[in-house]
């Protein structure tokens, strides 16, 4: 039996999963796992160049659903058949820098009380992303915004000592196998963003906890998918998912205070996009428009995040 199996989703991604799977391939064979791509229903042949570069291998497969189901019910259904005791799920717009796999699967291992972790998250020029958050609750929200305050937030934490935390960034995450199917995997009514945390809230109510591991670096082209999918209004998906998580995690308080302090940023954004046009050109987050949209999802009725 291996060690352990690393899923990537694939959903069209031609332009960064041959680079993804080339930085795994050898940290996965010479750690005794298996790589399964679960494609979600790709029309660019990326599965099919996949599976003709790594087909003969024998710790590599790929499972196929004709239609794109979302991040989380593709991974629900991937893990349906894993039988090892950890899994590292990674996004197709990763690339894990050598060693990175099983520094990850160690720092996992190290921590008996580990749930999940995560690695740090670079840009593909070093610079690290934002890897470790607080959960999305509205005063967290509102200290991330304010600079005598987002000290305290994980975002702006020191990234480079092993911390525990809120929530990882999803983009790679280990976890183990069997707490995962202990909590029934990912909510479903997440499409996309806010899955993994969600899952990491409930992990942390059952105890377990969740830990940055530095000593994992991973190069994140981040949303690659999400572009594709969502174009210029990828950032605002988080609004319907983050409704989401306040609809099953919190009361009625804190969906009202989400929705006051978003509208105040947006109007905000707006007012000043339109002070300074050359902002607006630059950031699309300043644009009337967005912003606009951005107002509109935020009191659409809160439905699955499609």
């Amino acid at each position: 039996m291996a060690d352990f199996t690393l899923v990537v989703p694939n959903w069209n991604g031609g332009s960064v999963l041959p680079g993804m799977l080339d930085s795994v391939a050898g940290q996965v064979a010479g750690g005794g796992g298996r790589l399964l791509v679960f494609d979600n229903g790709s029309q660019d042949g990326s599965d099919r160049d996949a599976l003709e570069k790594y087909g003969d291998e024998p710790w590599f497969s790929l499972v196929r659903s004709p239609v794109n189901l979302g991040f989380a019910v593709g991974v629900n259904m991937a893990l349906e058949g894993v039988d090892t005791p950890e899994v590292v799920i990674a996004n197709s717009d990763t690339v894990f820098l050598p060693g990175s796999l099983g520094s990850l699967l160690e720092g996992l291992r190290r921590h008996p009380g580990a749930g999940l972790a995560g690695p740090v998250l670079l840009w593909p020029d070093g610079r690290i992303q934002e890897s470790m958050r607080d959960f999305p609750f509205p005063g967290r929200l509102i200290a991330e915004h304010l600079p005598l305050l987002r000290r305290r937030s994980f975002r702006y934490r020191d990234h480079s000592r092993e911390t525990r935390c809120d929530w990882v960034v999803g983009a790679v995450m280990a976890v183990r196998t069997g707490v995962f199917r202990e909590l029934g995997g990912f909510d479903e009514d997440y499409f996309f963003y806010h899955e993994e945390t969600d899952l990491q809230y409930r992990m942390k109510k059952a105890g377990w906890e969740i830990w940055l591991i530095p000593s994992s670096r991973v190069i994140h082209l981040e949303g690659a998918s999400a572009k594709r999918l969502f174009g210029g209004e990828t950032y605002l998906r988080y609004i319907p998912a983050k409704l989401r998580f306040l609809s099953k995690h919190a009361g009625a308080g804190s969906r009202a205070a989400f929705r006051g302090w978003m509208s105040a940023l947006m109007l905000w954004r707006a007012a000043v996009g339109l002070l300074c046009p050359s902002l607006a050109e630059r950031d699309g987050r300043f644009g009337v428009s967005y912003c606009r949209r951005a107002l509109k999802l935020l009191f659409a009725p809160t439905e699955r995040n499609a």
